[in-house]
């Protein structure tokens, strides 16, 4: 299996969990986060393992050809720079997670789970 393709379907079986979880416990969201933003040690090490395993699969598919695979270079490189905000700038991510943010999970999480059938399904 090419690379594009594997991390395609590994992206699509996260985004189909993530979003299954944002529509079934979205509420419990808030409390997740709250725990998450508390604890500097895991903020960095959720970071590093985000910088870590988006730069070996960007090393091997950063892909620029305008089809699915953009897209998947896409999501690789946001994934790096959330890690990069995760460890140098967790006050931002914090300051995004709004209120009128987890009021929406159930819309985000339909969105996230099409996304992830999408890329799952993808060749």
């Amino acid at each position: 299996m090419e690379i594009p393709l594997l991390v395609a379907k590994v992206l699509g079986v996260y985004f189909i969990v993530s979003g299954l979880f944002l529509m079934f416990r979205g509420k419990t969201l808030a409390n997740i986060l709250k725990d998450l933003f508390d604890h500097p040690a895991i903020m960095y090490l959720a970071g590093a393992m985000l910088i870590f395993l988006s730069t070996v699969f960007l090393l091997q598919n950063n892909i620029w050809d305008g089809t699915w695979r953009t897209l998947v270079t896409i999501l690789l490189w946001l994934t790096l720079a959330k890690g990069v905000m995760y460890i140098l700038a967790p006050e931002v991510l914090h300051k995004m997670v709004t209120k009128k943010f987890l009021e929406s999970v159930n819309l985000y999480g339909i969105i996230i789970l099409v996304a992830g059938v999408y890329f799952f399904f993808i060749g």
